[in-house]
């Protein structure tokens, strides 16, 4: 019920309560002081019913609404079937002001009541429009909150996310190409240069595409899987240069993917992470299987290796792997997946990320 019901929407609902009970009050006031209507009733019964039994049931109907409203916006349903049922509701409303007052005459004022189901649907129909306004009026501020609220969290949430493509692209230049890594490749490359120039020439082709990529990466949160592949696929092809006939990476992707939206580099840490934690006195020699497939209504990308197993099957994030699983929490808050633990009842590691498949509209 908590979630349903925003304290601040609430006491807003209030305020305009107040404002609309205060002019029909000041209104009943004047009539009633002139005697035109409420002549028979003293004044302090009429400032009981006016003021007290009107907010009670003001506040009983604000929370109905609010409770409503809630509902129907986390169903997600159609713009029609919400107006039919705002309306039905509205009308249910009206009923139950009759009704609680009815009650209220019977227990305090102790008035034999009479009523015909004829008297209160013709008080029903004579009242619902001045309460359908009413009524309308609070769902029209309960959708304009909750729609302000929306934009000023998707407004945070564009800042925290070009924030944090900052530092991916921060991070990719600071844990991939550190002076080990841009060394280790430059004497690659200067060793194939006598016995293969022109594996040479490709390497570093791959390596200075593979700079520019991360340097002019377009200030984009999402990109296509085939823009994201042709990065990782530079990165994987210096890296099987460096470890030579001791790295195998498998890539297997499934037809008619290459337009699915992922977050921009993505992969990379993954690849990075079983490569730099696969390798041990015991496994000289490594292989990755990178898969990635529809299930469902998710799309599935799982990183398979025969390396060094997790030890207690727990792995410890470091800066990158933390960074993606921060960027998948602000991309899809919890409709997503990311884990990294043992293969069972084989060696090795499969690290997993699933997330929402939707596809690029260019």
């Amino acid at each position: 019920m908590k979630k349903l019901i925003d304290k601040k929407l609430f006491v807003i609902l209030f305020l305009f309560y107040i404002v609309y009970s205060f002019l029909n009050t000041s209104k009943n006031v004047v009539l009633k002081f002139y005697k035109v209507e409420n002549v028979d009733i003293s004044w302090l019964k009429f400032f009981f019913e006016s003021v007290i039994l009107e907010t009670f049931f003001s506040v009983s109907i604000i929370l109905f609404i609010i409770v409503v409203t809630r509902i129907l916006i986390n169903k997600s349903y159609q713009w029609h079937f919400i107006f039919a049922i705002h309306v039905l509701f509205s009308l249910v409303s009206v009923l139950l002001m009759f009704l609680i007052y009815d009650v209220y005459l019977f227990y305090f004022s102790e008035q034999v009541i009479n009523r015909t189901f004829n008297y209160y649907l013709l008080n029903t129909i004579y009242y619902s429009n001045t309460y359908f306004l009413i009524y309308s009026v609070n769902v029209f501020i309960i959708y304009t909150y909750y729609y302000v609220d929306k934009l000023k969290a998707t407004e945070l949430q564009k800042v925290e996310l070009k924030q944090q493509l900052t530092d991916v692209q921060v991070s990719v230049l600071k844990y991939q190409l550190h002076p080990h890594f841009f060394f280790n490749t430059l004497n690659s490359i200067s060793s194939l240069i006598d016995i293969n120039p022109k594996l040479a020439q490709n390497t570093l082709a791959d390596f200075s595409d593979l700079l520019r990529d991360i340097l002019f990466l377009k200030d984009t949160n999402l990109m296509t899987l085939s823009t994201e592949m042709d990065i990782l696929k530079r990165y994987i092809d210096i890296m099987l240069i460096r470890f030579s006939d001791h790295l195998k990476i498998i890539i297997t992707i499934e037809d008619n993917l290459e337009d699915v939206l992922i977050p921009s580099l993505i992969l990379q840490p993954i690849i990075e992470n079983n490569i730099k934690h696969g390798y041990s006195y015991s496994i000289t020699d490594l292989e990755i299987r990178l898969s990635i497939f529809k299930y469902g209504n998710m799309l599935v990308m799982e990183v398979e290796n025969n390396g060094e197993p997790l030890k207690n099957n727990r792995c410890q994030f470091g800066t990158g792997l933390k960074n993606t699983e921060d960027r998948l929490k602000t991309l899809y808050d919890d409709d997503y997946v990311f884990t990294i633990k043992n293969i069972a009842h084989k060696i090795g590691v499969i690290s997993k990320i699933a997330i929402p498949y939707r596809i690029s509209n260019i």
